[in-house]
């Protein structure tokens, strides 16, 4: 049986769940600088009204999917959420989602359902957020939001409480840093890329491939990451259910090169016979570098069969599954 280790809280984390439970606003703003371990205080803020009988479930709502992913991950081993008869009580969701269809997340929960709704990013999100609160907290008394920002925010919350961490001059100091980098959770990959924490011509040629897969698993597809060993030319297997069309098999090369080395028409020939080979339907390369114009013309020639994502469409894609866009 695992055994679970408490998480270690700074005082003014403990400060603020303490505050924070024994009130009973409706609205509460939490202002922290970045770093400063938000995600873990707001998290468990959450863990500890479930186990206290105060909400039933738990919806974070955030810019990222990214940043969902790292929300059910946070204290997994630390402090884990309680689960009731339908599982988790944990459940994530992107503003864009909400926006394309706001009653999705409703249709199957029962009315008296209390919940305490995380609004994580709420200085990325703007005023939305107000509506999408208000209607949520109406729709089910009882429940409480949680409005997460690393600055005060353009929403005016009702009956609003502020607390902040730190400065941003306090994060500075090489002491904060080092308290700092145990209270911060773990940040994703696709997270790390798109907060600049780590450049993709950072990466290692194996995190480059993790990243393509996680990419296309967020875009619907049943990825198979290849073992790293140079599979036939081939680093990610991907399958799409096209619904009556059929399933569409994809094969994905990748080659992180320097920009400035570009890939080449043999390259692209290869991979062309490598599709045939894998009897796949179309066959990608993705490239943090670019294409010759001569691998550009074959990807042109043969576009229903073969496919490229060069550094431009790349940053793109990033940026778009980020943002929970399919």
């Amino acid at each position: 049986m695992t055994e679970f280790r408490p998480l270690q809280l700074a005082p003014f984390q403990e400060n603020f769940l303490q505050s924070f439970l024994t009130r009973s606003d409706q609205r509460t703003l939490l202002v922290a600088a970045p770093g400063t371990g938000k995600t873990v205080t707001s998290h468990i803020a959450a863990t500890r009204m479930v186990a206290a009988g105060l909400v039933d479930k738990v919806l974070l709502i955030s810019a990222h999917r990214a940043l969902g992913e790292q929300w059910q991950h946070v204290g997994q081993s630390n402090d884990p959420w309680p689960v009731d008869a339908a599982g988790d009580v944990s459940v994530t969701t992107t503003y864009a989602a909400l926006a394309r269809d706001p009653d999705r997340m409703w249709r199957e929960v029962a009315a008296d359902t209390r919940w305490l709704f995380v609004f994580d990013e709420v200085d990325w999100a703007g005023d939305q957020v107000e509506a999408i609160a208000a209607g949520a907290i109406a729709r089910f008394p009882g429940s409480r939001a949680l409005f997460v920002s690393t600055e005060v925010p353009p929403i005016a919350v009702d009956s609003q409480f502020t607390f902040e961490f730190f400065g941003r001059d306090a994060l500075a100091r090489p002491d904060t840093q080092s308290s700092l980098q145990k209270l911060a959770p773990s940040l994703g990959l696709l997270q790390k890329v798109q907060r600049k924490l780590i450049q993709l011509d950072d990466l290692s040629w194996r995190e480059f491939e993790e990243l393509i897969a996680k990419m296309l698993e967020a875009d619907g597809y049943s990825v198979d990451l290849m073992q790293g060993t140079k599979d036939g030319g081939v680093d990610v297997v991907a399958i799409r259910d096209l619904g009556a069309a059929g399933l569409m098999k994809s094969i994905w090369q990748a080659k992180k090169n320097h920009v400035n080395r570009k890939v080449g028409l043999s390259i692209v020939r290869e991979l062309a016979d490598t599709r045939l080979e894998h009897k796949a339907s179309k066959a990608f390369i993705v490239t943090t570098s670019f294409l010759t114009s001569g691998a550009l013309q074959r990807v042109e020639r043969d576009k229903f069969l073969l496919g490229k994502v060069d550094r431009k469409d790349l940053d793109q894609w990033i940026d778009r599954t980020l943002r929970g866009e399919s």
